[in-house]
């Protein structure tokens, strides 16, 4: 008996040492959902390796463990549930993407997609073009399809491939009496038929006028290039927001942009007119936003509509933020600012201080004086800055402005941003670093440009470590990677791919191998280290307690295949806040496919051997900070008329 007794107290004492420790009132008061999953990558600096199981309650992670252990944990909770359908998956943080434009891809995603290239979208696949005759072939077969009287905004025409027959005339022919308006691949022309051009209430005076942009303005042809679209921009935005293409558009980039795992956007420098970020905004949250956008806005854009009076641009943007109130998921960045050093990469218009082989020379998008001078306000108001910098000079004067406003007012966590580096020296990143500045690569250049650069105004040592990865973490910098969509594409596997294995895009060549990142890293600038440049850590990036619960769905790892097929991973699903959204087209966008492959390689081609800035700045596979600034010029009057973040 006594035997009997001391087993049944040590039994009794060992279930008691053993017991769940009670559920708090907090955690009993809302629904606990439990993720399982036989492989889940944290991302995080304290989490142990074992987790196969993640409690979430109210969006934010509440606990996370070994799923045995949770579940007998929580088992006892009045409303738990078990989310299996995650189990035979990968399950990771949300992509964080700290570079793109949705507002931008609105315009672009709001048209009918007839472009040299190969899409693969949410909403339909669209075969690439790239002859004049299956040009005019498409464009007949769009506009039969097209609803009787239904105005046609038609983008992606090229001349290399479409040929330069495209005219008013030939407009009047396929479509009569509809309006019909054609967007080139660059976004810098525009074509107009007599009904396009009756329909925005344009008279022939209307494209007369003293300034050199009217000069860019061909009324017989119905064309507008460069600066003489800044001048008829404006109304044909308009009507694309007052007949609800812009919301159409707006509607296809929140799918698209889900599509790559994002669950986390930062815009910087949106331009918008008041209706424009309006109707952005009631878009994205009219139904299922599947994730947080944070806005930017473009101070150089301010800076310039306050007479180049730093002071003054800088209560332009801090106005625009309170007038175009964030809504939910979608705010303005607290105190964050993007500025710009040098041109374009694929115009090949960054500053290099070795200068170009073929002697054409850079161009400033803000000279470093005007930099300085509107960087000041904000440096001095502990304001993020984000500096777009893609050419080795550009990135050295920018370096050399935050070290003299570090001397002038130093700040221990600033966090500058330098984004895009093209093509940066290797010496000028530790002074960086020590600057306390983070960088963010778009590693795409490498894949498109980087062969084409070696042959073509660069040369072979400079192109093949453009958008640097190893020098900048070997250096001791934090490095994110971001897309700048819809420059490249906005599905992070391809950029985890890029960054990984350098490969040109002739598929033949890796581009400067001492540079590639590993895995891990690339994983981290993702995630992690992307939602740090923003500031954004304590919230999303990782897997960790009291984080929002918002996780990527891979059916493989990327550590587990090979580096070379991670841009094949599908993306199943996204969960944002503790809510599952599958995903209908995984990776969605332009496609890799051999055609697309040799269009991008003739354009780019094309582009440098004529001379690239010296004509028209044709940006193929968009780069779209241009464009952006494009658009910027162009809504400039219709802003300072309008809004009142302007006035």
């Amino acid at each position: 008996m006594a035997a009997l007794v001391a087993v049944v107290g040590g039994c009794a004492k060992f279930v008691e040492n053993n017991a769940q420790p009670a559920l708090s009132d907090d955690v009993l008061a809302s629904p606990v959902t439990i993720y399982l999953s036989n492989d889940i990558i944290t991302m995080s600096d304290v989490a142990p390796d074992n987790i196969s199981a993640v409690a979430v309650q109210d969006g934010r992670i509440l606990d996370m463990g070994e799923s045995g252990e949770m579940l007998s944990k929580y088992a006892n909770h009045p409303n738990l549930s078990v989310d299996r359908q995650f189990e035979d998956k990968v399950l990771a943080p949300g992509f964080v993407e700290p570079h793109l434009h949705i507002w931008m891809s609105g315009i672009l995603m709001s048209t009918e997609f007839v472009t040299p290239g190969d899409w693969k979208l949410p909403w339909g696949d669209v075969e690439g073009v790239q002859t004049e005759e299956a040009f005019y072939e498409r464009l007949k077969e769009v506009e039969a399809n097209t609803p009787e009287g239904e105005p046609l905004i038609v983008w992606g025409y090229h001349h290399y491939f479409h040929g330069n027959s495209l005219s008013k005339a030939v407009l009047n022919d396929i479509a009569g009496d509809r309006p019909l308006i054609v967007w080139h691949r660059s976004f810098h022309e525009l074509f107009f038929n007599d009904a396009a051009i009756d329909m925005l209430g344009w008279e022939e005076s209307d494209w007369q006028g003293e300034s050199a942009a009217y000069d860019q303005l061909d009324w017989e042809r119905g064309h507008a290039f460069e600066n003489g679209g800044k001048i008829i921009l404006g109304d044909t935005l308009k009507f694309l927001v007052e007949s609800g293409r812009f919301a159409t558009g707006m509607e296809r980039s929140r799918d698209y942009i889900q599509a790559g795992g994002i669950t986390t956007a930062v815009d910087p420098g949106v331009i918008a007119t008041p209706e424009m970020y309006d109707q952005m905004v009631s878009i994205l949250l009219d139904d299922t936003f599947p994730m947080d956008y944070w806005l930017m806005p473009a101070g150089n854009f301010t800076y310039s509509m306050g007479g180049y009076d730093a002071d003054k641009g800088k209560a332009i943007a801090e106005a625009q933020t309170r007038n175009y109130a964030g809504q939910d998921q979608i705010q303005w960045l607290p105190k964050s600012i993007k500025l710009f050093s040098d041109g374009a990469m694929y115009s090949q218009l960054m500053q290099l201080k070795d200068g170009y082989t073929d002697g054409h020379h850079g161009e400033w998008l803000q000279t470093p004086a005007e930099l300085e001078d509107s960087m000041r306000p904000y440096w001095n108001d502990d304001y993020t800055i984000v500096i777009h910098a893609n050419g080795d000079l550009g990135f050295e004067k920018a370096v050399e402005i935050v070290e003299k406003l570090n001397d002038e007012f130093p700040r221990e966590d600033h966090r500058t941003g330098f984004h895009h580096l093209g093509i940066t020296d290797v010496d000028d990143i530790p002074r960086a670093v020590e600057t306390g500045s983070n960088f963010s690569v778009n590693p795409y250049y490498t894949h498109v440009l980087a062969e084409l650069y070696s042959e073509q105004g660069v040369g072979k040592e400079r192109a093949e470590v453009m958008a640097r990865g190893r020098s900048f973490i070997d250096a001791g910098g934090l490095l994110s990677l971001h897309s700048d969509a819809p420059m490249a594409p906005a599905q992070p596997l391809t950029l985890i791919w890029a960054a990984v294995n350098r490969i040109g895009l002739s598929g033949e060549t890796v581009m400067g191998p001492q540079e590639r990142i590993t895995v891990d890293e690339a994983m981290r600038a993702m995630t992690i280290d992307a939602a740090y440049t923003a500031r954004l850590e304590g919230e999303v990036g990782s897997i960790d307690i009291g984080k929002y619960a918002n996780f990527v769905v891979l059916d493989e790892s990327p550590y587990k295949v090979e580096p070379t097929a991670i841009n094949d991973i599908t993306v199943e699903s996204t969960v944002y806040r503790g809510v599952p959204a599958p995903i209908n087209v995984s990776n969605a966008g332009m496609q890799l496919t051999e055609n697309t492959k040799t269009v991008m390689a003739k354009v780019n081609a094309n582009h440098h051997h004529h001379g690239g800035h010296h004509h028209h700045h044709h940006h193929e596979e968009g780069d779209i900070c241009g464009t952006a600034l494009f658009m910027q010029h162009a809504l400039g009057q219709a802003m300072s008329n309008q809004s009142p973040a302007i006035n």
